[in-house]
């Protein structure tokens, strides 16, 4: 846990989470979807993930809190990027320019997403009439 207050070298919090906020902030990922632009979002995500979060320094207590609260960031956006992939359609406010109509059939259901025995992310699909009313 206090890793980051010991490590000399590596990546301050704060330049991490401009770099997410970089990647998060344009249309094409956050309003107006389309699965190249978040693929390529993703594969940025995924490099801030397992190169720079691990590498988090942090010279104070109050760093050390931006250092974990930065690695939940990154965490909330493969998990919002990854949902948006697997959501084929236009639902509310998730709006995609490759599947701009509503998809009852297909996707009137929620996504859960959780993580399995090995650690991974998995996402898997659930009807919305599988809860009881």
């Amino acid at each position: 846990i206090i890793a980051p207050l010991r490590r000399e070298a590596g990546y301050v919090p704060a330049w991490v989470t401009q770099t997410l906020q970089g990647i998060m902030i344009p249309n094409f990922v956050l309003y107006i979807k389309k699965a190249p632009m978040m693929q390529a979002a993703l594969a940025y995500i995924e490099e801030l993930r397992d190169h720079h979060a691990p590498l988090l320094r942090a010279a104070n207590m109050h760093e050390l809190r931006l250092a974990f609260e930065t690695r939940n960031m990154i965490l909330s956006a493969e998990m919002k990027l990854r949902a948006s992939l697997m959501r084929t359609e236009s639902r509310c406010s998730h709006f995609r320019l490759d599947y701009p109509d509503l998809d009852d059939e297909n996707w009137r259901a929620w996504i859960n997403i959780y993580q399995d025995a090995d650690g991974k992310m998995q996402l898997e699909k659930q009807a919305f009439d599988a809860w009881p009313t």
